[in-house]
């Protein structure tokens, strides 16, 4: 599957805790079909809540097929 600005965004870093990258996350995320907490703990490895909305909306996006990794980018900076 084909992510628009993928290269712009993949390498920001969607969990200080555990230093995963958006790429990464999706690349976990493609492979999982457990649901939201459990795939979180999945990507993040940790329990915090520190990236639960970028991770929740990457997660739905990954599960509907459209990627907007631009706002995924604006929520980690916030």
């Amino acid at each position: 599957m084909q992510i628009e600005h993928l290269e712009t965004f993949g390498t920001i870093v969607i969990c200080d805790c555990s230093e995963t990258s958006i790429s990464d996350a999706i690349e976990i995320l493609q492979h999982t079909d457990l649901p939201y907490p459990k795939a979180k703990k999945l990507v993040t490895k940790c329990s915090r809540t520190c990236c639960d909305k970028p991770l929740r909306l990457l997660f739905n996006m990954v599960e509907f097929g459209k990627f907007d990794l631009e706002e995924v980018a604006n929520l980690i900076k916030k």
